[in-house]
């Protein structure tokens, strides 16, 4: 299988992993008001997907770097994913809610470790730029799924959103069985020791606190939103702008991480896009908050080819899929508390005071990632 062939199929999937991933923070809205959650609730809710996808991608990734098979991991968890997604959209209580969204986020942990590193190790001289490409992958699913997802379910229902997207899942799922040809690697042994460094180790608390940013936004403006009144469309409009600049973002992060000092890269990002974010929260005016989600998805979605590139450079090419699968469950697990500790202080505070995390969150990562 050519580089092409591969860097566009792992496109594909990226596309419909992340893309997913969405479908639930855009109708958290009327899910909520079907359920009767509180804020609590809602961010133990939104939580468990990404507790799930976290706690999943360390073993995934060692498993990826154990055995050397990469196609029955990503089609195995799409699978998951699809008929997870199936049964969130029949589910008659909270509870179930909860384990779907669980077992949703299982399937989903297998493809961030496989997939980076595949890419890593294929394109070792122009890693930043395939990065970039294989991340606006993702970043187009998440840019079309929010709006596709907000218009269907103004008109039909959110449990028609859940119900019918699998299909798109299952397709891709045996697209990918089918064109991907499983290529066989040099099997070496995954010693552990050799992830437990303070540089490898500033990257992944790094990226937890960047990744708290991104999923309390991703939760909260949709709730913000509804506040003001806005419908479903709207909800998905907004995320799909965030997401739909991020594709230009991964791109442009992937290309300058190849000419510049990565972890200044990051700290800078980090701080401005958290500044953007908190004003497009803070904000109710329908244009303010048009522009600033545009700007903030711009320069946030910069930052991950360059994290990803950073990780690699400094985790041993046998490790890549193990390191990155403790890379990527630290994000997930970190930005899963996010939305619980938003959720919380707006029970006992306000919403308005929530959105400070935000910027915190991002500031904090900053810091993180320029220790030595």
């Amino acid at each position: 299988m050519s580089n092409t062939r591969m860097l566009l199929l792992t496109f594909f999937a990226h596309l419909v992993f992340d893309g997913f991933e969405l479908v639930l923070p855009t109708l958290l809205p009327v899910v909520a008001q079907e359920f009767s959650l509180s804020y609590s609730q809602i961010g133990v809710l939104a939580g468990c997907l990404a507790i799930s996808l976290g706690a999943g991608q360390f073993l995934m990734g060692y498993l990826s770097d154990k055995t050397g098979k990469r196609k029955i991991f990503i089609v195995t968890g799409l699978l998951c994913l699809s008929v997870s997604f199936y049964f969130i959209g029949t589910s008659q209580s909270y509870g179930s809610l909860v384990i779907w969204n669980l077992l949703a986020g299982l399937g989903s942990s297998v493809y961030h470790p496989v997939s980076v590193s595949l890419i890593s190790q294929t394109y070792r001289e122009r890693k930043g730029k395939a990065l970039g490409i294989h991340g606006a992958g993702g970043n187009l699913g998440m840019a079309a799924f929010p709006l596709v997802s907000g218009v269907l379910a103004d008109m039909y229902g959110w449990r028609f959103v859940f119900k019918v997207f699998p299909v798109m899942g299952f397709v891709v799922c045996l697209l990918f069985f089918l064109l991907v040809k499983e290529e066989s690697i040099v099997k070496k042994p995954v010693e552990f020791k050799n992830l437990f460094y303070l540089k490898i180790a500033t990257v992944v608390i790094a990226l937890g606190f960047i990744s708290m940013a991104s999923r309390g936004l991703h939760i909260f403006l949709p709730l913000k939103l509804s506040d003001l009144g806005y419908s479903s469309t709207d909800f998905g409009l907004f995320l799909s702008l965030f997401n739909g600049l991020g594709v230009l973002g991964q791109f442009l992060g992937g290309y300058y991480s190849d000419i510049y000092e990565k972890t200044k890269m990051i700290s800078i990002l980090s701080v401005v896009s958290g500044v953007f974010m908190y004003v497009l929260l803070h904000a109710d005016h329908y244009i303010v908050m048009l522009g600033f989600v545009a700007i903030a998805g711009l320069t946030f979605n910069s930052i991950w080819p360059t994290l990803f590139g950073l990780l690699t450079d400094r985790t041993p090419e046998q490790l890549h899929g193990t390191g990155l699968g403790l890379f990527f469950s630290a994000g997930y697990v970190m930005g899963s508390s996010a939305p619980v500790l938003m959720g919380v202080v707006t029970d006992l505070v306000s919403m308005q005071i929530s959105f400070i995390l935000v910027p915190v969150f991002a500031g904090i990562g900053a810091l993180v990632i320029l220790k030595r």
